[in-house]
Formats: structure tokens, sequence, C-alpha cells
């Protein structure tokens, strides 16, 4: 009886672990992928640019009106923050000001708060901040989600020159695939017998997938296997039964299987 138990207990812990596995997995996949998303569009910009040069694309965001073009190899870029944007600076001395009568702008403290709020979180998430001293003040200007020059301060304008193919090679991503529909998928497993099988995804790598397998129904077990894309539409897969439904226990002798499973 104990043992039994102790078996239980250890099924669970491992169905637990592949989970937890397949989670993060699937978290680092859509944060990759948005990357991706982002870094493409940039370089669709940059592209369009080239084939039409001098053409000026002029961009707005909640703080700035940025200018793009290309001439001969080089990306132009001019950046303007006017002096009413809501800047981290300009936010916060607006803070300041409301704060002297709390009860008064209590309501007006919460809306700008969260105005301010965003901007230290972009300024945060900036993969590139540099810091001029222009000898009677310092200036912060960093690279916004986009791609984009902006800066703390209001009132500044931006210049900024940069090789087109250096960037675009900086830039350079491998096409991301549409992602399927399901991270299930059924097939055929074969193990010395054929038999009806059924998996879910727990990891995805470009064409290669960790899968928790069910099969073999008449006497229930699970597998994990690695997978290979065919398509969008096809994997053929090998992996080794680890769990018996049926007893409820970790297998004594391990099944190996090969598969091929078309996913949905």
């Amino acid at each position: 009886m104990i043992k039994k138990t102790f078996e239980i207990i250890a099924i669970l812990i491992i169905i637990a672990g592949l989970a937890f596995v397949g989670y993060l997995g699937y978290s680092s996949y859509i944060k990759w992928q948005d990357k991706n998303i982002e870094k493409s569009n940039e370089m669709k910009v940059i592209e369009l640019l080239q084939k039409q040069q001098g053409t000026i694309l002029t961009l707005r965001t909640e703080i700035a009106e940025i200018e793009k073009r290309v001439v001969t190899d080089t990306l132009k870029e001019k950046t303007v923050i006017k002096e009413e944007a809501p800047t981290y600076e300009a936010e916060k001395e607006k803070l300041i000001e409301l704060r002297k009568d709390p009860e008064v702008n209590e309501e007006q403290i919460k809306v700008e708060r969260i105005v301010f709020e965003e901007r230290i979180n972009e300024f945060q998430a900036s993969p590139d901040k540099i810091l001029i001293n222009t000898g009677d003040e310092k200036i912060v200007i960093y690279e916004d989600k986009d791609g984009n020059l902006v800066s703390l301060e209001s009132g500044i304008k931006i210049t900024r020159h940069r090789d087109v193919e250096e960037l675009k090679e900086a830039l350079k991503i491998e096409k991301t695939e549409e992602k399927k529909d399901s991270d299930f998928s059924i097939g055929i497993l074969y193990n010395d017998d054929f038999t009806l099988a059924i998996s879910y995804d727990l990891i995805d790598y470009k064409k290669f997938n960790l899968n928790v397998t069910g099969y073999d129904y008449e006497n229930p077990k699970v597998g994990l296997d690695i997978a290979y894309d065919i398509n969008d539409r096809f994997e053929v897969g090998a992996g080794m039964g680890l769990l018996d439904l049926k007893e409820m226990k970790i297998m004594d002798e391990k099944e190996f299987y090969v598969k091929f499973g078309i996913k949905f």
C-alpha cells in the first residue's frame, strides 16, 4: 500500500513538472515571437525607405514626432519632442505642482501618475540609454520599444544617422512561422503494435517539439517524445513510455516507440 501511494505521488510530481516546463517553454516562445514581430516590422520600414530613396516617413508617438528617410546608404532620423509632450520630466514637474494641494487635485494626480509610471516603464525597458552632459545640464536620451530615440526631457530635437546595411544586419532574424491553431496532435504510434495516440506539445522550438503522449487505450500509458514538424499539419517523432495509468505506476520496463501525428 505504501509503495503504491509513493508511486502515485511520483506520477503526480512528474505530471506537474512536465506541465510547469511546458508553461515556461510556451511563455518563452511567446516573448520570442513578439520580439521577432517587432523587429521584422522595423526591417520592413527600412527596406521600404531604401527602395523609395529620399521619401520621408513621419511617425508620431505619445511624446514625439519622428521623421525617417534613406539617402544613399544612410538612414536619417530626426526626432522632435515638443514642449507640451508628456515626457518623464514634464510629468514629474506636473505632479510636484499638483501635490501642493493634494485634496483639490486628487483625481488629476491619479491620472498624471499613470502617465508618469508609463514613462518610467518605457525608460527602464529601453535597451539603449545615453547621458549627454552639455555643461549647463544633463540630457538623457533612450530608445523606445520601436527603436526610436526619444528623451526624458521636453523640447528636445535629436538627429541620428545610421548605416542601412549594418542596421539591417543587426535586425536580421529568422522567418517566424505561423503558429499552429492548437498544441494537440492525434495519430498512429508503433511499439511492437499499432495504436492510436494523442499528444500535447510542452515545448516548441522551430520545427521540433517536446510532447507528452497518451496511447494504448486498452492499457492506457503516457510517454514523453520528441517530434519533428514535416509541415504545418504533420509530424513524426520517437519517444519512450513512462507511466502505466491502468496500474497507476511508473512502468517497470520502458517502452520505446515511433509515431506519426496530425496537428489540429
